[in-house]
């Protein structure tokens, strides 16, 4: 009899830890999909920043397909709680067949950026990547980069644009201030 209810308590166990997996993954997914509207929806996009470095590569792999790269480091500001996200030339949330490249809403660890600080153990890390494969060249990437302030209080966002081609970035998007002076123009 004593197995038996030990057996029920362990099914039970199970079934909670599964539920809370099943929670936190449609959690993350609903993240993910937000970040990917914002970045849908959003119409300013700068081509630099100034509270970190960005700097992108592109290669061409064996099988005709492209590989690239997107650093984020050089923090000019103490940055917490860091998500990174791009996608590529324009597609749709909708019309999206494969997961765009993120950092920060999937993952189990937080990732933070502080000046002249690093601890990888402990989650403050010296720069972040994130790479992606598609079929163009070149590549139009749009980015979202957003990261808390050291209370965890204050949320910045930051959009990024770029077009990558294997011999580097080859356009970004115009400053914000300029595209202010043409709207008004």
């Amino acid at each position: 009899m004593q197995k038996f209810e030990t057996l029920i308590l362990c099914s039970i166990l199970l079934l909670g830890g599964c539920s809370s997996a099943k929670s936190s993954e449609s959690a993350a997914q609903a993240a993910y999909e937000g970040y990917y509207t914002s970045i849908e929806t959003n119409s300013s996009f700068a081509q630099s920043s100034l509270y970190y470095s960005v700097s992108a590569e592109m290669t061409q792999m064996s099988d005709s397909t492209y590989r690239y790269y997107v650093v984020i480091d050089n923090p000019q500001i103490a940055m917490y709680d860091i998500v990174v996200m791009a996608v590529e030339n324009d597609i749709p949330l909708a019309s999206s067949e494969k997961m765009m490249p993120n950092i920060g809403i999937f993952d189990s660890r937080k990732y933070c950026m502080i000046p002249f600080q690093s601890n990888p153990d402990d989650g403050y890390v010296k720069g972040i990547v994130i790479s992606g494969e598609t079929d163009s060249n070149p590549v139009s990437l749009k980015m979202l980069v957003e990261w808390k302030d050291r209370n965890h209080e204050n949320a910045e966002r930051e959009f990024l644009q770029m077009e990558l081609t294997p011999d580097g970035i080859t356009s970004t998007a115009e400053p914000e201030a300029s595209a202010s002076a043409e709207a008004e123009n």
